[in-house]
């Protein structure tokens, strides 16, 4: 079952939300206050744990940043829309975990909310960097605190060790902190910038899932290695190079 009605109600109140960003800007922090009560709320509610409330404040978060960047009406509703879908399959994901946690669809579904949350956190904040002159070291704590959090409530469905999981997390945000830093000297637009993170993070979050699931070998990681250095390098060739002054 792919329509549930909890989460389908709450993902309609969060596109709510960010319509009435979009139409009533005197009235944002209250309707930023109002959402993250609400994906806090709805993440427990609906997972029954604590944990399963992460992926939904982050898109709040980083829904909210990013719609800032798009100035264009058709673009701020087309991401709307994508922005509410995810929305909700972390919350069907959640619902599904919580009654059984070894469902697979489950797991594909929070792990494409998880994908995508990391993305939207990524170009925003890379975004509000470019354009707000924001200091990097503030670039480098998002990236941080964003991939740890989200990292750790995905890995956490995948191995019941608490602490090894806790462990990786802060390894793969410490790692993209880092990347975040070296993106820095990079001449490229936000966009193109949350993509290349993005497929950065997806590497070594592949390697470490699969340790997790026991399939991790040598022939995925080189194989993983060669395709996302593949398309990076289209990434870089196709993307407009802003010049640096």
């Amino acid at each position: 079952m792919f329509l549930k009605l909890q989460p389908l109600l709450y993902s309609l109140i969060f596109l709510a939300g960010l319509e009435l960003i979009v139409f009533f800007h005197e009235h944002v922090p209250l309707i930023i206050l109002f959402l993250l009560l609400m994906a806090m709320f709805q993440g427990w509610k609906i997972g029954r744990k604590w944990k399963f409330s992460v992926l939904p404040i982050s898109f709040v978060l980083s829904s909210v940043a990013l719609l800032y960047l798009v100035t264009i009406r058709y673009e701020q509703q087309a991401f709307i829309i994508l922005a509410s879908s995810m929305y909700y399959l972390s919350l069907l994901g959640a619902y599904r975990l919580s009654l059984y946690e070894r469902d697979q669809t489950a797991r594909g579904m929070t792990a494409a909310a998880t994908i995508s949350t990391i993305f939207f956190t990524y170009a925003s904040a890379y975004g509000l960097y470019l354009n707000f002159l924001v200091p990097l070291y503030y670039l480098m704590i998002v990236y941080l605190l964003a991939t740890l959090f989200v990292s750790y409530q995905y890995f956490s469905i995948l191995h019941i060790d608490k602490k090894l999981v806790w462990s990786y997390s802060l390894l793969l945000s410490l790692t993209m902190a880092e990347i975040a830093w070296t993106i820095n000297f990079w001449p490229f637009g936000y966009l193109t910038s949350g993509v290349i993170a993005l497929i950065m993070y997806f590497v070594l979050w592949d390697i470490i899932q699969s340790y997790f699931l026991s399939i991790l070998s040598k022939k995925r990681v080189v194989a993983n290695l060669i395709f996302f250095s593949i398309l990076i390098g289209l990434v870089l060739i196709s993307s407009k190079w802003i010049p640096v002054i």
